[in-house]
């Protein structure tokens, strides 16, 4: 069974898995245990111009504590209070600005006042702008000024930056490659119960990247961010249990971390959990519940997923088998330069197997494939069959992901 290890981030485009959400002032987010508002109270001293209070209940709209949610009310008080000059406020509001509806969402606005905060010296701002360097949102790419920005907030003790910049130096973005430092800074972060944080540390501690491998700290470290929600740390749980490091082997209890991270999203433990029940480990081989999660993976797109899928689909393994979803789903991993999916896409179109008989078409996806696969013997049976009326179904290799 195929195994994706662990990510340890290694592309750019994931560098800040466990900071890439915008950080808002820490006043920003109020308990939901905390004392009820006084609304009409908090509303009048607004109104008389208290820049606290024009900054709270921009928080009250946006979180909705004893209101209606609402952006657009949110965003009205926080700039009144920005416009004073209030830092958290100039954050929150280019928080709005960066991650709003439709309507209010512009990163020209975001990095604005990110930028009006940062200068002032707000960590949670310095960290925005900087990722927004990052990206180029809203600015022009600048690795170097996004260190910058994100080193600041880190110097700063803001514990998103300092996972962020521990990711920086992992995979050498915007700075010399340096597991150790990338560990520390890490590891300072998750201690402040940063979860995103606590999920990288416990990559560290599972690779032995930076620090001596120790199954026993990665478990602890992905245990504390999984049962925060965080879906990278369910599945290297997952990883543990199924193999047997730092816990006792437990394939159940691996497929219900699987599942844990499955169901919010994260494709590499769909594809797993898809794996699992068409092999049947920790569980009994379960097709249609395979083709759900390689589904869900596919929809996302995952190619690898798309593959198996259609294999499942094409053969009828435990399920109805539906030939033309099996070849849409090859068509569009064929569309996205998956050698083996023109392969067997020209495999049906040379027998003509659900769909028109085209040796033409054949061809073409055998020559593309032919650019990474030996396809002589195709080529030369295509080449046989264009001399006759014969058909024969043909069976993709199930094996050719």
């Amino acid at each position: 069974m195929r195994r994706e290890a662990l990510a340890f981030l290694a592309a750019a485009a994931s560098l800040l898995v466990a900071s890439s959400t915008a950080a808002q002032s820490s006043m920003a987010v109020p308990s939901p245990k905390s004392t009820k508002i006084d609304l009409p109270r908090l509303t009048k001293q607004a109104n008389e111009g208290n820049t606290a209070a024009q900054f709270r209940l921009g928080v009250v709209y946006e979180f909705g504590r004893g209101v209606e949610k609402s952006a657009y009310e949110a965003m009205r008080w926080y700039r009144m209070a920005a416009d004073r000059g209030d830092p958290a406020a100039e954050n929150n509001l280019g928080y709005l600005y960066e991650t709003g509806p439709e309507g209010i969402k512009n990163p020209v606005e975001a990095a604005r006042w990110y930028r009006r905060a940062a200068l002032y010296g707000t960590p949670e701002a310095q960290f925005n702008l900087g990722r927004l360097y990052l990206r180029g949102e809203g600015v022009q790419k600048n690795e170097e000024e996004a260190v910058r920005w994100i080193r600041k907030a880190a110097d700063a003790d803001c514990a998103k930056a300092e996972a962020g910049l521990g990711m920086m130096y992992a995979v050498g973005q915007g700075v010399p490659q340096d597991l150790h430092e990338a560990y520390r800074l890490t590891r300072k972060a998750a201690k402040k119960g940063n979860p995103e944080a606590e999920t990288n540390l416990g990559v560290f501690y599972d690779q032995g990247r930076g620090v001596a491998a120790d199954a026993g700290e990665a478990k602890k470290w992905f245990e504390k961010a999984a049962n925060a929600g965080v879906p990278e740390a369910q599945f290297g749980l997952g990883i543990l249990y199924e193999r047997g490091r730092g816990v006792e082997k437990d394939p159940r209890e691996a497929v219900r971390h699987y599942r844990l991270a499955a169901e919010q999203g994260l494709v590499k433990a769909q594809t797993t959990l898809g794996e699992i029940y068409e092999i049947g480990v920790g569980v009994e081989k379960d097709y249609k519940e395979s083709a759900k999660w390689y589904r869900q993976a596919f929809e996302a797109g995952d190619v690898a997923s798309a593959m198996r899928l259609a294999a499942i689909l094409f053969a009828g393994k435990g399920i109805a088998r539906d030939v033309p979803e099996a070849i849409k789903v090859w068509g569009w991993a064929a569309d996205r330069g998956n050698a083996y999916a023109q392969f067997n896409l020209a495999q049906i179109y040379m027998s003509g197997t659900g769909v028109p008989r085209d040796l033409a078409k054949a061809r073409s996806l055998l020559a593309l494939a032919g650019k990474t696969l030996n396809v002589t013997k195709e080529m030369n049976d295509l080449s046989s069959l264009e001399g006759t009326s014969e058909m024969v179904e043909t069976q993709p290799q199930e094996t050719q992901y």
